[in-house]
């Protein structure tokens, strides 16, 4: 019984590239869907299908969305300001769940119509909300809390607290 203990035991390097790989690869995906809405389709044809949609404020919220995933993205990928980030996309993929794919079946259908890709990519910037970005990140660099760190998401002891 003691051998299964390893199914459960995590390791803080196991943590940090885990979260690494799920930044990096939701990253990339926001970058690809947000620079579509931008250099693409274009910010105001996206106006016009929020408003189509009946998504609220959609001068604001098409705009919103598009450079949310775009910049957000990017910064997700080195793990710059990943919790605001993430909140920030989980507040776009919330809408989309809400007015893109209601009532939608799980598994993406052909024609692009289903809320599996809206709802795994909102699971992982919750994920990533609730964690942060590991210590593989500019984040983690830049908090300056290298010393006292027991293991991934184990808040560092303050020395002045």
């Amino acid at each position: 019984m003691g051998k299964l203990r390893y199914l459960a035991d995590q390791t803080p390097a196991a943590n940090d590239i885990g979260l690494l790989v799920l930044r990096v690869v939701a990253g990339l995906v926001f970058v690809v869907h947000g620079a579509g809405d931008i250099f693409e389709a274009g910010v105001s044809a996206n106006v016009e299908n929020y408003r189509g949609a009946g998504i609220p404020l959609p001068e604001l919220s098409a705009p919103f969305a598009a450079y949310v995933q775009f910049l957000g993205g990017l910064l997700l990928i080195v793990g710059a300001l990943a919790r605001v980030v993430s909140l920030g996309l989980v507040v776009v993929m919330a809408g989309a769940l809400v007015f893109v794919h209601p009532g939608e079946q799980i598994p993406v259908g052909q024609d692009g119509s289903g809320s599996g890709f809206a709802l795994i990519m909102g699971a992982a910037v919750v994920a990533l909300l609730l964690t942060g970005p590991g210590r593989i990140s500019v984040d983690f660099l830049v908090s300056g809390r290298t010393a006292g760190v027991v293991g991934a998401g184990t808040p560092a002891v303050r020395q002045d607290a």
